[in-house]
């Protein structure tokens, strides 16, 4: 994926569009945006450009006299000149896709890896399948990241292969980047790790070293992992170790076995959050102030709807959502109040969990804001 290009594509495409509505004056406090910024949420591959305009939109489907069918027609032509088609997202932003499915991937590749670097600036990879799921298709990425991210995306992976992780400082670490433990109430560590985000290979010395520290604090295993690889002579030292019973064992995983983990890594999150299979990665580890809240969304064109969710998990920025169904407590279907239900039937949500972040309003999930329940009935309308 060459982004430069991509991005530059873009660019001639909002430039077309722009020009082409300034001269039919249009244009007024119009904008386009990145639909995973604005609506702050993981890309979807249907979603590469949002238009926001302040007037009306229905010119675009032809509406609006013989004028807006002029303006209807010029406005198909044009996208069709330019390879896009479009949906109205609602009355003033409409939703541009290329019609060619080999560049909403590529599209679809280039934000995800923006999303990816935004979730590492946070410190908000761990429970994200889709960070997970790059890597496994692109494990030359790693590379990109920084030292610190490298570090910290492998803390994700053991925390989700069910370990308790204690990251190190960053500097003068004594080459141990990250200590593993089997849980949290055994303090006694299981592994030592390594992490080398280099692209020239790892030698035997440096092996050699890592598995006289692991020796040295009386851990029983190490793990020397890098974006590079291994010379021929420190793998062939690493299986030597392993027949050694006076010497901790090392493996080594280079990119390919990194990528591995994080497949397995992305398919697991995905049968959780999807099916509802298996738990979360050390959910255990954080309980959290906001564990089994209930919380409430409201939303609906022209009518209330309530939307109900139990938080099974609280973590620093986001938190893990279960949907529940509600009960009607006064009127009837069509208008009255209604009371949250584990036991009632979900009709809001197919998933099984959701992942929510934390913002001062509340908790965004599912394109809604959830507040915490005041513990009174609902009100709604679907009239």
């Amino acid at each position: 994926m060459d982004e430069t290009a991509l991005l530059g594509q873009l660019k001639s495409v909002q430039q077309r569009i722009q020009a082409w509505a300034e001269s039919r004056e249009l244009w007024h406090d119009a904008s386009f945006l990145t639909p995973y910024m604005f609506h702050n949420e993981p890309p979807r591959r249907d979603q590469v450009l949002l238009l926001m305009m302040e007037q009306s939109l229905d010119w675009t489907m032809g509406s609006g006299g013989p004028e807006g069918a002029r303006l209807g027609r010029e406005w198909a032509a044009l996208l069709e000149e330019l390879g896009f088609w479009f949906e109205l997202e609602n009355h003033y932003t409409i939703s541009l896709y290329p019609e060619a499915d080999v560049r909403m991937d590529e599209f679809l590749s280039l934000y995800r890896w923006q999303w990816l670097q935004h979730l590492a600036e946070k410190k908000m990879v761990q429970l994200h399948g889709e960070v997970f799921e790059h890597f496994a298709k692109h494990p030359e990425d790693l590379q990109r990241i920084e030292w610190r991210q490298f570090e910290e995306l492998l803390d994700a992976m053991f925390k989700n292969q069910g370990y308790y992780t204690e990251l190190g400082k960053g500097r003068d670490d004594g080459g141990v980047d990250l200590r593993l433990y089997q849980n949290r109430a055994i303090p006694e560590i299981v592994t030592l790790v390594q992490a080398k985000r280099y692209k020239t290979p790892i030698k035997l010395d440096a092996v050699a070293a890592l598995v006289g520290i692991a020796a040295e604090q009386r851990a029983p295993s190490a793990i020397f992992a890098t974006t590079s690889y291994f010379q021929p002579k420190a793998r062939k030292y690493a299986r030597s170790v392993e027949r050694r019973v006076d010497l901790p064992t090392v493996e080594l995983a280079d990119a390919d076995r990194l990528a591995g983990w994080c497949a397995d890594i992305g398919q697991n999150l995905d049968r959780y959050f999807t099916d509802g299979l298996g738990a979360p990665p050390m959910i255990t580890e954080q309980t959290g102030p906001l564990a089994g809240t209930i919380v409430v969304a409201q939303g609906g064109y022209n009518c209330t709807t309530n939307f109900f969710a139990k938080i099974e998990a609280d973590f620093p920025y986001e938190v893990i959502m279960r949907p529940i169904g509600q009960e009607i407590v006064s009127g009837d279907d069509t208008s009255g109040s209604a009371m949250p239900s584990e036991t009632a039937r979900v009709v809001w949500s197919l998933e099984a969990c959701l992942l929510g972040m934390k913002k001062e309003s509340g908790i965004w999930a599912d394109r809604k804001t959830f507040v915490k329940w005041d513990g009174t009935p609902q009100y709604f309308n679907s009239d």
